[in-house]
């Protein structure tokens, strides 16, 4: 299944989601001037949900089609 062209796909975009995605939204949310409190926390929980939940997908798939 690991040439699955489906599976190679998304586990591309989890990579993009990984270290482009996620680092993005802790960028804005840590240079974010005029931002309140509560929108910098938002992109700061976004940023770590989005990191935590692609990455853990993609290495379980990586582990399941070897």
């Amino acid at each position: 299944m690991s040439d699955c062209a489906e599976v190679q796909k998304s586990q591309t975009v989890r990579l993009v989601d990984v270290f482009i995605i996620a680092p993005f939204l802790g960028y804005i949310a840590y240079t974010g001037k005029g931002l309140a409190t509560w929108e910098k926390l938002g992109l700061y929980i976004l940023a770590v949900a989005t990191l935590l939940y692609n990455a853990d997908n993609y290495l379980k798939t990586r582990e399941l089609n070897g």
